[in-house]
Order: C-alpha cells, then structure tokens, then sequence
C-alpha cells in the first residue's frame, strides 16, 4: 500500500533540511558539504533524503529558486508609485542588521563553485536571469515615472545593480565594525544618484 504523503508536513521537512545545508554549505563550502554531512545536519539519513531532494544539486538549485521567490515578494509588497530605488533595494530595507545578511553569503560558495561545476554555474545564471528581468521591470516602470534616466539600457543596468547588492554581504566580512544603517543609506544614495535623470547630464557632460 502506498505511503499517504501530508504536503504540509512534507514541505516543513524540506524546509529544515534546506536549513540544515545552508548552515553545512556555510561551514564546510559548497563542495565540502556532503550529502551525508547535510543528513547529519538535519538529522536524516541519505535514503530519507531522497524523498525530499534528488541530489546536492537539487538542493543548491531549491535554494536559488527560493531566493527569487523572496525577492518577487519584497518587489510585489511595495504600493504602486513607490520610488524605484527603494523598490530595487526593498530587501535590503528589509533588514534590521548585519545578522540578516547571513542567508546571502551563500552566494560567495555559489560563486566559487560555479568556476568550476557547469550544473552550478547553470543554476547561478538562471537565477540571475530572474532577478535581473524584475530589475529590468522596475527600471522600464521608473523610466515611464521619470525617475530613471531613460538614457540607461534596463538590461544592462539590471547587471551592474545585481554587482552591487551582491556586494553588500560582503562589508562586514571585510570591513568589521560599519556601521549598517549608515551603510544602508549610503548605498541607497548610490543607486538613487546613479539612476536620476539628471545625472544623466553629468556623464554626458564628459
């Protein structure tokens, strides 16, 4: 007789054993992380992995597409009319700290694994793909508000941005001691500046 699945339980356990890689991936990198030591971490063993996740792969594929999902709903929290740098940088005005960085600087073992595994570089830039087509949309929507210089090609602008914020995970790593909220500010003034038609004079001016 076949095993009743309850979804709600079953998405729970995918949850705590996504949890659990994160914090195996962060400790032990990407490709030192094994699948045993992620079952061990989520106190599972490998068969009863398989129920929940083909491979590692999966898993570093579930994690990326997890994060766009977050993304889309910080994007889709904001009212209609809210100013464009603050929708682009709505998860980072999200966040209370430093602290709540750490969930992305998964992308750092990301990043290094994909130098080296095709599946994983594969799965960086279908994410990315993602984030950067709802960039380009709220950069397009920005542009018909006025606040977005319609100088700036979406797609790449979408790029560059992506560049930034992927960055901001790294200050405290490399600059213990900053200030967040400062911080914060600053990069917002960054994006803002860059975006505003008027500084659209100013480069043309060079």
């Amino acid at each position: 007789m076949a095993r009743t699945v309850d979804p709600e339980k079953h998405e729970e356990k995918r949850l705590e054993i996504l949890e659990a890689a994160h914090r195996c991936f962060l400790r032990h990198g990407l490709q030192g992380a094994s699948t045993a030591a992620i079952c061990k971490e989520a106190g599972i063993s490998p068969g009863h992995l398989y129920h929940y996740f083909e491979n590692k792969d999966a898993i570093v594929e579930q994690m990326a597409d997890s994060y766009l999902e977050r993304l889309h709903a910080h994007f889709r929290n904001h009212p209609e009319g809210q100013e464009t740098s603050v929708v682009l940088l709505s998860e980072l005005w999200s966040m209370t700290g430093w602290g709540d960085l750490d969930h992305c600087r998964i992308l750092f073992e990301l990043l290094a694994e994909a130098g080296r595994t095709e599946r994983v570089r594969n799965i960086l830039r279908e994410n990315t793909s993602g984030i950067r087509r709802l960039l380009e949309q709220t950069l397009l929507a920005g542009q018909e508000q006025g606040e977005v210089d319609p100088g700036l090609d979406p797609g790449q602008t979408s790029a560059i941005l992506i560049v930034v914020l992927d960055a901001v995970p790294m200050l405290p790593l490399m600059a213990p001691g900053l200030d967040f909220e400062e911080s914060r500010k600053l990069v917002a003034t960054m994006v803002r500046r860059f975006l505003s038609p008027a500084a659209s004079d100013t480069r043309a001016s060079r």
